[in-house]
């Protein structure tokens, strides 16, 4: 009998152990920082004034998410890093050309074809 309670304790603490590791596993790979959902993700890195000289060229430099280099730079030479990320929705740090009235033309339209881009196949006489 005293080995049954035994067996049954073992089954429940090995169970406990079990589901502990599992959850914990679980929570873990929620809090990863999820890849951007946008494609253009930009960054830019920030630094303090005691920075190291490495990191100082690129100051106000933005990359996509993806290309910028990795902190601590690998020439860094601070004893300790205090360079961070600072996040964009967009790389681009300028207004999109396609946007902007200074595109749009309001002159007469003097184009003799609709199509003007159309190859028109030379005529024989």
């Amino acid at each position: 009998m005293e080995l049954l309670v035994l067996l049954i304790i073992a089954i429940a603490v090995l169970a406990a152990i079990v589901a502990f590791l599992w959850h914990r596993k679980k929570t873990s790979t929620q809090t990863e920082a999820a890849p951007p959902s946008n494609r253009f993700h930009g960054v830019t890195i920030k630094f303090r004034a005691d920075a190291c000289p490495a990191v100082r060229m690129f100051e106000s430099t933005r990359f996509l998410a993806k290309e910028a280099p990795r902190l601590p730079l690998e020439n860094c030479t601070a004893p300790r890093c205090h360079c961070r990320y600072e996040h964009y929705d967009d790389r681009r740090t300028e207004e999109r050309r396609e946007s902007s009235e200074q595109t749009k033309f309001e002159g007469e339209q003097r184009r003799e074809h609709k199509d003007r881009r159309k190859r028109q196949s030379p005529s024989i006489d």
